[in-house]
């Protein structure tokens, strides 16, 4: 077998599932089994039949022998009439059906026939290659030929006719083979149907053994497979006290320990994800100290005009409005920064880009004014992604604070958003100092960062990928030293 037919054949059987590759593999082992046993059933039983038929056939000529070389002295005495009595026990011998005989006949030292159970072979001389071995022999010769009378293979009998050292012929018969090769015939027949048997006997246990072994061992793998695509509600039911059985418990233990892996890395992933937003948060607090104090500083001052002024109706009613208003503002900062840190289950929803980014715009105002950087935003009109808002923000708010730290005194921070394909694109560039090329692919890391000791986490990109893959989104940077940043945000229609 080349090897381009091996590697079909193993391409074929890996692609069949293990209790029909077991089925398929024992039947054929039962089949080639017992065809080798039967061959070799067959030929052993051959080899006895012809050995016992040659050794009858030795004997029957040794013993027939004797009287033809009787007869034939007696011709040559001149006791008997030449030819009469050798050709009545000639045919007599041949009438004998249940010795299979093809013809019977007795040849003189040149091979003349002096005797046949057939008239019209008599004078004849045998020259054919059975017969001039037969005469040069001293002993009884059996030869194997196939006979075009009976279209079956015969063996071929020659034994000298001889008294001492002087030969007065030979004796040559030969006997059919064909009722040998329809028992043979038969016998394979027999080894057939026994085969069959076997098979159908074999592939009912065959089937009940792999319901037995291979069903288990298949429904572990199946049982296995779901686990590794995630499911880990899985539990395997193998009844029994055996290595299978043994083999399910330990996998159903293992998936016990991965969910409680699972449940503290998640867990892990909570408090890092919350501690990031604190981290924002703190970052972001100069800003919403400075949106807090310019109503605070609008208050007091209504506070001390109410103080000098406060019997005029007029100017009271309008210094308490302005101080109903700053109130508001300050609640509603508050309360942005207090819904942004709140911590709890994601629940994503239909949002509106535009209008996310404005309300996050008011807690990075103040850091983007103070290093005097530029801020565009050009977003597709009804720009939506399915995606909890807080994740959102937190997307957001990681890409811009990044972006800002990359800045040193001046530049440009343009965030994009528009419809490509069957994706929904957000990019985020700025114009700061870039990323080293040798650094860009482990920006993504958790821990990595270049910045000075004290003024980062190493976690906000990490964990911004973490939130964008939960999405089944995809992010991407591209960066340029000395020129700037891109970061893309992809998301499925």
């Amino acid at each position: 077998m080349s090897s381009k037919d091996k590697t079909i054949v193993t391409g074929f059987l890996s692609r069949i599932p293990l209790q029909q590759k077991f089925i398929l593999i024992t039947s054929v082992a039962i089949v080639v089994l017992m065809s080798i046993i039967g061959y070799l059933v067959t030929m052993r039983e051959r080899q006895i039949m012809y050995a016992d038929i040659e050794r009858q056939g030795r004997v029957f000529a040794e013993t027939l022998a004797i009287p033809v070389i009787n007869d034939l002295i007696y011709e040559r005495m001149g006791l008997v009439e030449e030819g009469g009595l050798i050709d009545n026990y000639i045919r007599g011998i041949f009438n004998k059906k249940e010795l299979n005989l093809l013809y019977l006949a007795v040849l003189d030292e040149d091979g003349r026939v002096i005797s046949h159970n057939d008239f019209r072979e008599y004078g004849k001389v045998y020259t054919d290659p059975l017969t001039r071995h037969a005469l040069r022999a001293n002993t009884t010769v059996v030869q194997k030929f196939h006979s075009s009378k009976t279209g079956h293979d015969a063996l071929d009998f020659a034994t000298p006719l001889s008294i001492g050292k002087k030969r007065w012929g030979t004796l040559k018969f030969a006997i059919s083979l064909e009722e040998v090769e329809h028992e043979i015939s038969n016998m394979v027949k027999g080894i057939l149907f026994f085969t069959l048997v076997v098979l159908v006997v074999g592939f009912f246990i065959i089937i009940i053994l792999s319901r037995r072994f291979i069903r288990p061992i298949t429904y572990l793998a199946r049982t296995m497979e779901r686990a590794g695509s995630g499911d880990l509600d899985v539990k395997v039911h193998i009844k029994g006290n055996d290595e299978l059985a043994l083999l399910g418990q330990s996998f159903n233990n293992m998936i016990e320990r991965i969910k409680q892996a699972n449940l503290e890395l998640k867990r892990t992933h909570e408090k890092l994800l919350q501690s990031e937003k604190l981290a924002s948060i703190g970052i972001l607090a100069s800003g919403v100290a400075h949106e807090i104090n310019n109503p605070l500083g609008g208050m007091f001052n209504c506070v001390d005009m109410l103080e000098l002024m406060g019997e005029n109706e007029e100017l009271r009613q309008k210094y308490l409005h302005l101080l109903k208003d700053g109130l508001n503002r300050i609640e509603s900062i508050v309360g942005k920064l207090l819904w942004m840190s709140r911590t709890g289950s994601r629940n994503p929803e239909v949002v509106d880009v535009k209008a996310l980014l404005q309300d996050i715009y008011k807690f990075v105002e103040y850091r983007l004014r103070n290093k005097d950087i530029r801020y565009s935003v050009d977003i597709e009109d009804g720009l939506t992604i399915i995606i909890d808002p807080h994740d959102f923000q937190q997307i957001m708010l990681n890409l811009i604070i990044n972006a800002i730290h990359a800045i040193n005194n001046t530049g440009e921070l343009t965030i994009k958003g528009y419809s490509e394909d069957d994706y929904k694109i957000i990019t985020v560039t700025d114009t700061g100092e870039g990323i080293d090329r040798e650094n860009l692919p482990k920006i993504f890391d958790p821990f990595f960062t270049t910045k000075q000791p004290g003024e980062g986490t190493g976690l906000g990109l990490w964990l911004t990928y973490e939130i964008v893959k939960n999405y089944n989104g995809e992010i991407t940077v591209e960066s340029q030293k000395g020129v700037g940043t891109t970061f893309t945000l992809k998301f499925k229609r």
